[in-house]
């Protein structure tokens, strides 16, 4: 039997009318229908023009006021009118724009408020990693204040477990925006390439510390001689590891390689047997010059040749400057006494016993292999071998008293 259609509800109508209105949003259409306040902080607002996505090509002169992940608003210039844009309608500059822009904004913030303590720093003055605290509290995506904290951890402090923590967040903040931006800042690039390669090193990951190097070394016209400092003493200690911990076959060629490079030699001789930390970061582009940046990048062209050659930061880097060696002991790794020959897990041993598994169809009993925790006989569960001679027990580079 046919049956008479249910009235449709009003609610539904509404919606209904309002998805198809929301479809047909035109480029650069105002609107209210959509929030865009989840962007987390204020972003200045630079005057440019908003490029459509397609054969058309037409522009929007405005400033951005806030970001989502589907919206843009945009303010136009000389009134109060906005204009609600989605993202899949513009250009693929301004979508690199959109995505480095947020980044580069907190970034510039964090490096003014942490400049005094690198200037602090290259005077010799290290901060605790308690004082550099709040700077990843502030801005938790920005490098700035990872590296802060690496270097803190690792100069105040032999655990270079931690600073490794540190120094891997930063070499993902920054390596994140060099996808979109090459060179944005290279100087911090590349002193965060050595300061995790060192500390990686140190906690035995050989093939990554060499490649970090690598990397490092491919910034600008020529690298610094602490890199290639760095390089020759992995290549001397690699001999001396337990073959796990060694440099792999496959790794060992882009060493050799990277030793045998030209480097800027440095006026200062830089300490034998120990690798020398990087305190040189510079500070990001103003947000002003984010538009031809991107654009030259589009293009193909070299735009960093002139912060190779001018700017100071980048020049003190390659004169390896601001440059401080390890303060630990190389021998003990800050420890202050040797681990023990066993390589036991601080004094415990893992020993094979055998034990009953089960029995046969006829009762015969069945043997299996059980580990159990002893004390370690080398080191009577000590976990260490002995003092280290060369610090006298103190962990520390005597040589640098």
């Amino acid at each position: 039997m046919y049956k008479i259609p249910r009235p449709l509800d009003r609610n539904f109508l509404f919606f209904f009318a309002l998805s198809i209105g929301i479809s047909n949003v035109m480029f650069g259409q105002s609107t209210k229908q959509e929030d865009t306040s989840e962007e987390t902080s204020k972003l200045p607002e630079v005057q440019r023009d908003w490029t459509e996505a397609g054969e058309q090509k037409r522009k929007i002169h405005g400033s951005l006021l806030k970001i989502n992940p589907h919206n843009v608003l945009i303010r136009l210039p000389n009134s109060n009118q906005e204009k609600l844009v989605k993202k899949s309608q513009l250009s693929k500059l301004d979508l690199d724009y959109l995505e480095i822009l947020p980044s580069v904004h907190s970034d510039g913030e964090q490096y003014e408020q942490t400049k005094s303590i690198w200037y602090a720093m290259h005077q010799g003055t290290f901060p605790s990693t308690k004082e550099v605290r709040e700077y990843q509290v502030r801005f938790p995506k920005s490098p700035y204040g990872l590296l802060l904290s690496g270097i803190a951890t690792a100069c105040t402090t032999p655990d270079y477990e931690i600073a490794e923590g540190y120094f891997e967040k930063a070499y993902k903040a920054i390596s994140s925006r060099e996808k979109i931006l090459p060179d944005l800042t290279p100087a911090t690039y590349v002193t965060c390439c050595n300061n995790y390669a060192i500390v990686l090193w140190r906690q035995g990951q050989s093939n990554l510390a060499v490649r970090l190097l690598r990397d490092a070394a491919s910034i600008g016209p020529r690298p610094p001689e602490l890199l290639i400092h760095n390089a020759k003493i992995i290549a001397t200690e690699n001999r001396n590891r337990v073959e796990k911990f060694q440099v792999s076959k496959k790794t060992l060629p882009v060493l050799d390689e990277l030793i045998a490079l030209a480097f800027e030699k440095s006026p200062e001789r830089l300490r034998d047997g120990y690798m020398h930390f990087s305190l040189n970061v510079d500070a990001p582009p103003p947000v002003t010059a984010l538009d031809e940046l991107l654009r030259l990048h589009s293009e193909g062209q070299l735009m960093v040749k002139e912060r190779f050659t001018e700017d100071p930061v980048f020049a003190e880097l390659m004169l390896s400057k601001n440059c401080p060696y390890e303060p630990w002991c190389t021998n003990c790794g800050g420890r202050g006494v040797f681990r023990c020959p066993n390589r036991c897990n601080r004094g415990v041993v893992s020993v094979p016993v055998a034990s009953l598994d089960a029995r046969g169809i006829r009762g015969e009993p069945i043997y299996g292999t059980r580990f159990v925790d002893k004390p370690c006989p080398v080191c009577d569960g000590k976990g260490v071998g002995g003092r280290c001679d060369k610090c006298l027990g103190t962990g520390k580079n005597n040589s640098r008293d």
